[in-house]
């Protein structure tokens, strides 16, 4: 384990939600535009009709949803230069539970699978004197009502925040050491040992599992190698060099005791890797693409990864079960009840059973992010401006795959 307040040094500060100011309640702007796309109630709509949409004032930079999609929550980026961000809690029915106005651009937000936990990622830029134009970055945790429970701060430029699906768990993060926290903010270990280094890119990717073990990234230019942290901040074990395996072509089962991954063989070839909860290979496949994403149903029982040109399915033991050529999309997501959502990055929103079969699929111009409920009834997808300093108006479509 590593030595204690060491590197991160973790300045968890609680708070209350809105007496110290953190958050404010937006009463006054009008930001919320929320439309029925049917002629009946939008709780009788379903198919590939969204059952509601939200037109942002700004940017949306993430979705996310919680299981039977009973809540959403979007981040928003009201304005660019002066770092002002926007959270907002949707329930089933589009309507607006609340909006919180934050003092930072968020950048991140996810909820947790029964929606009593929000965990943001926010900056801002400093203009104090000596720090001109310096950043700050923070990782915050709110409850359901947006009631802020703790925040870190850091100047580091790897700083950020990874939460497990039930939201128990929190990994907060820099470039030369990893935290575990429970949901209230009491720090459990802080490894100095272990960090996530991007260098030039920000934070690299970090994965909690349900039962608080922890996959780390390290490295830079976009690959990194593997390390893997027992649920004691202990390292359990690492694979891969630095520069071998690709950002965001790592996911892990609820449990951690599986991990698929992509490693890089050269600019446009890779190789699909599933490992074992140590770092141990179980098998790998040579592939004539570059690979954008990896998924993991939780009992491990179908793998899956998103070339440039393919959305590839696999078994546990590796057989190939099914092929399905892609538009331009690049994100797999899994859900708990044995489902995968295919969208971002091109026009079109599919999901897929166990077996890589098609099960629903809708087409918009352009998704740009997408996110999808623990029982794949429900689907989340932006259009429009999205992410950090982008200029225009998002929209989020919710839709019902049943």
């Amino acid at each position: 384990m590593g030595r204690a307040g060491a590197g991160l040094f973790l300045a968890v500060l609680m708070v209350a939600a809105l007496g110290a100011g953190y958050l404010a309640v937006n009463s006054g702007r009008q930001t919320t535009t929320v439309t029925s796309q049917s002629s009946a109630s939008s709780s009788q709509a379903t198919g590939k009709t969204p059952l509601w949409t939200y037109r942002a004032s700004g940017a949306i930079t993430s979705v996310s949803v919680s299981e039977n999609g009973n809540f959403t929550v979007v981040s928003e980026q009201v304005f660019f230069n002066n770092s002002r961000g926007a959270l907002l809690l949707f329930n089933r029915a589009g309507d607006l539970l609340w909006e919180r106005q934050t003092g930072w651009a968020v950048k991140n937000a996810a909820i947790s699978d029964n929606g009593s936990h929000i965990l943001a990622i926010g900056y801002k830029y400093l203009y104090a004197p000596g720090r001109v134009g310096s950043q700050e970055n923070e990782v915050f945790a709110l409850d359901s009502n947006g009631s802020v429970l703790w925040n870190s701060t850091s100047s580091s430029p790897y700083f950020g925040g990874a939460m497990s699906a039930d939201g128990s768990r929190v990994a907060v993060f820099s470039e030369d050491s990893i935290a575990l926290l429970t949901w209230r903010g009491q720090v459990l270990w802080n490894n100095s040992a272990a960090g996530a280094d991007c260098a030039g890119g920000g934070p690299c990717p970090v994965f909690v599992s349900q039962d608080g073990s922890v996959v780390a990234a390290d490295g830079g230019s976009g690959l990194y190698g593997i390390t893997l942290l027992n649920s004691d901040g202990s390292v359990a074990g690492t694979y891969g060099e630095s520069n071998q395996i690709w950002t965001n072509s790592v996911a892990l089962t609820s449990s951690g005791y599986l991990i698929a991954a992509a490693q890089a063989v050269s600019d446009f070839n890779g190789t699909a890797l599933l490992l074992s909860g140590q770092g141990v290979p179980l098998w790998e496949h040579h592939l004539d693409s570059g690979v954008d994403s990896a998924a993991l149903l939780q009992n491990g029982s179908t793998i899956g990864y998103v070339t440039d040109t393919n959305a590839l399915f696999y078994d546990r033991a590796g057989t190939l079960l099914d092929n399905y050529s892609t538009d331009g999309e690049m994100t797999l997501h899994p859900t708990s009840n044995g489902a995968f959502l295919l969208g971002g990055g091109g026009n079109n929103l599919v999901l897929f059973d166990s077996a890589g079969q098609e099960r629903w699929s809708s087409s918009l111009q352009t998704v740009l992010t997408a996110a999808v409920s623990s029982d794949g009834a429900f689907v989340a997808a932006t259009t429009g401006a999205r992410g950090e300093g982008a200029q225009g108006n998002s929209t989020l479509y919710f839709f019902s795959t049943t």
